[in-house]
This record gives structure tokens, C-alpha cells and sequence, in this order.
């Protein structure tokens, strides 16, 4: 398993602009292509008092949060089909997943990973709840433990406006989306 920290930039003095503005972009870019928004992505705005927030201005703050350390990513990856999760590689997991029938929305993949997902963390000794309520929508998936931050799952695609709102208002929160089979992104909020 490979595991990519996203850099933060930040300091006390501050850094020039010609420093920070393409760390920026560097980040906007990742945020595009690491994630999958799905086709609503373009439709996503979200209105304020004063203006709406576009798709890029919301990828940026997302990115500038991440680059002045309020917003911790890790990028986690494996070269083997679901090999982040607890026995879930090898031959035969999409069945096995899909066997319990519990999981209640989305087509035949997202079940499947909805479960592997879900039967990781049960073995490994966490309480999972299924379609917790967030500040904005639902997650897939809720992971707690006393001692440890609460956890949200999301599996396959999810709305940018969404996840921007989520990161931004839950604190003290860790956010894993899962858009593959070999990887997955990690966001705590401070």
C-alpha cells in the first residue's frame, strides 16, 4: 500500500504569492483528478448572502485548506483490487460482499464496496452505521469507536458542493472517500 501526504505550505511569515499561487493549482488539480464528482459536478453551485461559489472556487478553498494545514488529505493506494481493506483482495469478493444483501442503495459495485468497506471496519473493531446524516446530505457510511474521531464513508462518486460544505463545517472529523478499487482519499478537519 502507498500512502501520499499532501504537502502544507504554511508558515508564520507566510510564503510569496508566486509560491503559494501554484501550490494552489497544484492542488486544484489533484482534488479533479483524484476524485469522482460524477456528471452533476457542473450543476453543483451553492449560494451565499452575496455571491455563488463555482466549481474551481470551491476546489480552491478546499485546496488552500489543505495547504495552510487546516484540512489534513492523504491519498491511499494499492496496486492490488481492494487491497486496503481487511482480507477483501483475491478472487471471489464481489459475491462474498454482496451475499449479506444489507446495503440498501446504489448498483451492483457500490454495494459491493459499501460492504467491504463496512466488514473492514467491524473486524477491526469499530461500530458502522449505515447512511448517517452529515451537515450536508448523507454518508455511505459511519464508522465510530470511542477514542478515535468519527468517520464518514463515501463509496464511488459524490457532489463537490457537498463535500466542500462537509469539510468545511464538521470539525474534528475524518472523511474517507472511496472512488476505486485501488485507492482511497482521507481529509481530517481540524
Amino acid at each position: 500500500m502507498k500512502l501520499n501526504m499532501r504537502t502544507n505550505i504554511h508558515n508564520e511569515n507566510g510564503l510569496p504569492w508566486h509560491v503559494v499561487e501554484p501550490a494552489v493549482k497544484q492542488e486544484v488539480e489533484w482534488l479533479q483528478d483524484a476524485f469522482d464528482f460524477g456528471q452533476r459536478q457542473r450543476k453543483d453551485e451553492v449560494f451565499s448572502d452575496q455571491f455563488p461559489l463555482s466549481e474551481y472556487e470551491m476546489l480552491r478553498q478546499i485546496s488552500i485548506s489543505i495547504l495552510r494545514g487546516n484540512l489534513k488529505a492523504k491519498e491511499l493506494k494499492s496496486h492490488e483490487v481492494n487491497g486496503l481493506w481487511t482480507e477483501a483482495n483475491g478472487k471471489g469478493w464481489e459475491l462474498e460482499a454482496l451475499e449479506d444483501n444489507t446495503e440498501r442503495h446504489g448498483g451492483y459495485w457500490h454495494r459491493a464496496m459499501m460492504s467491504i468497506v463496512k466488514k473492514h471496519f467491524l473486524e477491526s473493531g469499530f461500530d458502522v452505521e449505515n447512511e448517517p446524516y452529515l451537515n450536508q446530505g448523507r454518508a455511505d457510511l459511519g464508522v465510530y469507536k470511542e477514542g478515535y474521531q468519527n468517520l464518514y464513508v463515501e463509496i464511488g462518486t459524490t457532489s463537490l458542493t457537498k463535500t466542500w460544505l462537509n469539510l468545511h463545517t464538521m470539525p474534528d472529523s475524518i472523511f474517507l472517500f472511496v472512488p476505486s478499487v485501488h485507492y482511497a482519499l482521507e481529509f481530517q478537519t481540524n
